[in-house]
């Protein structure tokens, strides 16, 4: 309780963390302390030499993480940064509370972000966070992405809180934490028709993170791949591991997931490689080898087995074959 009311204190909170950052860069064992005393308030962070405010009421654990430096998603921030240089369009499918769209409109102002964040809490930070940043390259909607234009029902915590699991795949998302739950109705589109009127070209990045929906995701995408051709960051969970950490699941979601989304990729002619420190590497076989779950397809075959972020930009900023770059 006296953790509580010292941590949800908007004075108190900044000096407590900054503190805890600093002992915690001293003295690796005393990482635990940031997980119990998260950030509270406005927040200044920095990824990659990019600063960006994110509000948080102790509850946006992506927020606390990267404030403390402990190194959440760095390579995926790392791969937006570089590939969006040149990029007109970033979108960004299953936006949460808009960590990775304001990152990615505050390190390239010129860059168009379409965000898609349909729980209504996640969406009502993310507008708070835009407003923080005085953001006006940043366009989010409240919508749900999938096969088809309809209503569907949306998994979300019962207490409204904020989520990162929150899924249009019930299954997913009422095993992965052990609290209550309800069904929301929520207003789904597609890629498709979201993004017809933009001229999206391969230079552009489409992330799509959205809890063991991104196939219904990629299935209502079907013009968007074959001929707009955006590169495609993609969160790939693989059913063999996620039902080993939560056992609950066996059974009750798609085995094939993976390969689905690889296979679907592969057809519409995306090369797929796994993300790592400083690039991309080719993958020549099966997902299932890999250990982490963020991928990169690329609409083109590019020569060499390890590209850097900056390489895969400059390659398809000058195919002249197969793809269109005219706006």
């Amino acid at each position: 309780m006296i953790r509580k009311i010292l941590r949800d204190n908007e004075i108190i909170n900044p000096l407590v963390r900054s503190a805890l950052r600093f002992m915690q860069s001293e003295f690796k064992s005393l990482k635990w302390l940031t997980s119990r005393y998260r950030v509270y308030g406005t927040v200044k962070l920095n990824v990659l030499d990019v600063s960006f405010k994110i509000y948080t009421l102790a509850d946006d654990h992506i927020a606390t993480e990267i404030f403390y430096h402990q190194g959440y998603e760095a390579d995926e921030f790392n791969l937006v940064k570089e590939l969006t240089k040149n990029s007109h369009f970033f979108i960004d499918v299953g936006a949460n509370t808009g960590i990775f769209s304001i990152y990615a409109a505050t390190a390239n102002p010129s860059l168009k972000v379409l965000s898609f964040e349909p729980h209504p809490s996640n969406f009502i930070r993310f507008k708070k966070n835009i407003f923080l940043n005085q953001l006006t390259n940043v366009a989010p909607f409240p919508l749900a992405l999938g096969a088809e234009e309809k209503t569907i029902q949306f998994t979300v915590p019962a207490d409204h809180s904020l989520s990162t699991t929150s899924s249009a795949n019930e299954n997913f998302t009422e095993h992965f934490h052990n609290m209550v739950y309800e069904k929301i109705k929520v207003n789904q589109s597609t890629l498709d028709i979201a993004l017809q009127d933009h001229l999206i070209t391969a230079c552009d990045l489409l992330k799509i993170d959205v809890e063991y929906y991104e196939l219904d995701v990629l299935r209502g995408a079907i013009k968007t791949l074959s001929e707009k051709r955006p590169m495609v960051l993609i969160e790939i969970l693989q059913y063999d591991r996620l039902v080993k950490q939560f056992p609950e699941m066996k059974g009750k979601l798609n085995e094939n997931h993976a390969m689905d989304i690889l296979m679907l990729l592969l057809q519409f002619g995306y090369f797929p490689y796994s993300i790592e420190n400083m690039g991309v590497r080719a993958l020549h076989s099966e997902l299932g080898e890999q250990t982490n779950r963020n991928f990169l397809f690329i609409p083109k075959k590019i020569d060499g087995d390890f590209l850097t972020f900056a390489a895969v930009r400059e390659a398809l900023i000058n195919l002249n074959e197969g793809l269109s770059f005219q706006r």
